[in-house]
C-alpha cells in the first residue's frame, strides 16, 4: 500500500471511529432505558458497535498506517 493509500485508509478509519463514538456514548448513557427484549437487543447492538470500533482502532495500529493525522490523538483511539 502506498503512503497516499495508507494515509487515505487511516483517515477513513478515523472518520468511521469518530462516527461510532457518539453512538456508543449515547447507547451507553443512562438516558436510554429499555426493558425486556428491546433492552437485550440494544445491549447486543452496543456490544457490536464496540467490537467494530475496536477492530477499526486495531487496524489503525498497523505499522504501515502510522501516518500523523491532525485532530486525532492516541488517547482518542484507545477507548
Amino acid at each position: 500500500m502506498s503512503t497516499n493509500q495508507s494515509a487515505a485508509y487511516a483517515r477513513i478509519l478515523q472518520e468511521r471511529i469518530a462516527d461510532l463514538d457518539p453512538l456508543i456514548e449515547r447507547w451507553s448513557s443512562d438516558s436510554l432505558i429499555l426493558t425486556d427484549t428491546a433492552g437485550d437487543e440494544a445491549e447486543e447492538y452496543l456490544e457490536r458497535l464496540k467490537v467494530v470500533r475496536a477492530e477499526m482502532a486495531g487496524r489503525l495500529g498497523r505499522p504501515d498506517l502510522e501516518v500523523p493525522t491532525p485532530g486525532i490523538t492516541n488517547s482518542m483511539l484507545a477507548r
